[in-house]
């Protein structure tokens, strides 16, 4: 039967592993960025083909947690931790996908090099890989505090995700010679903004694996008028969208 010395190195292994995904994650924004300010397509399509390595990287981890589910049961912080590394575990694969997608606009901006450098999108870039970078160490020194910062963060991004959405929309309505590009520019805020979604999201996993304090919708939980959900039906169990199993 596996020991305590035997789930320990499982997990080491396993925080080892998301310490990888997170620097891989990291160097794929900072590349799609550099990418998308310099109008360098070579370094976009860079981006777009890493993206299978994080793929890769993310079946690993989940193989990973299957691994230690299987041989040890975990209990406690180490189920919390397995929870929460299971959770992340995607995020950080939809943020690779985000930066895949940030790439793919670069070669529509060579032509229009300053208009992405006049906008709220560097300084929305800058945030978001803060945020991406404070989850990380909030994730590998197990500190709460930092994690809640970066939540906290997530609210900074959005407004400058709103001011540059109004601001292009405007520009299209009057309409800008480079439409088209503008269009693309659109594309890129939301993704950033969805890159600040995931790092908040990983954030709260952060908070739930060291407090056992689940912080998604926090207003259902104190909202008297909330609704409850439907008991289970068991007999239902088994069914798929109608089909036979």
């Amino acid at each position: 039967m596996p020991n305590r010395s035997s789930l320990d190195q499982e997990l080491a292994s396993l925080r080892g592993l998301i310490a990888d995904m997170a620097n891989r994650v990291d160097e794929q924004f900072a590349n799609a960025m550099n990418a998308l300010l310099q109008g360098d397509v070579d370094l976009a399509e860079e981006v777009v083909a890493g993206d299978d390595a994080v793929d890769a990287l993310e079946l690993r981890i989940d193989e990973q947690c299957e691994r230690i589910l299987a041989l040890h049961s975990p209990v406690a912080v180490d189920l919390r931790m397995l929870i929460m590394a299971v959770k992340i575990n995607t995020d950080f694969e939809r943020i690779g996908d985000h930066c895949r997608n940030l790439s793919r606009n670069a070669r529509y901006l060579v032509d229009a090099p300053g208009l992405l450098a006049d906008t709220r999108l560097p300084k929305m870039a800058d945030m978001s890989r803060t945020m991406l970078r404070e989850a990380e160490m909030a994730f590998l020194e197990n500190d709460r505090l930092k994690a809640r910062k970066v939540i906290a963060r997530d609210l900074q991004v959005n407004r400058l995700h709103e001011e540059t959405f109004a601001t292009l929309v405007e520009m299209c309505e009057d309409g800008h010679e480079q439409s088209e590009v503008i269009a693309h520019l659109l594309t890129v805020s939301k993704a950033l903004e969805r890159i600040s979604d995931h790092a908040k999201n990983i954030a709260q996993s952060i908070v739930f694996m060291v407090e056992g304090q689940d912080l998604r919708h926090r207003g259902l939980k104190d909202d008297p008028d909330a609704p409850d959900l439907p008991p289970l039906d068991e007999s239902a169990a088994g069914e798929s969208f109608g089909e036979e199993v």
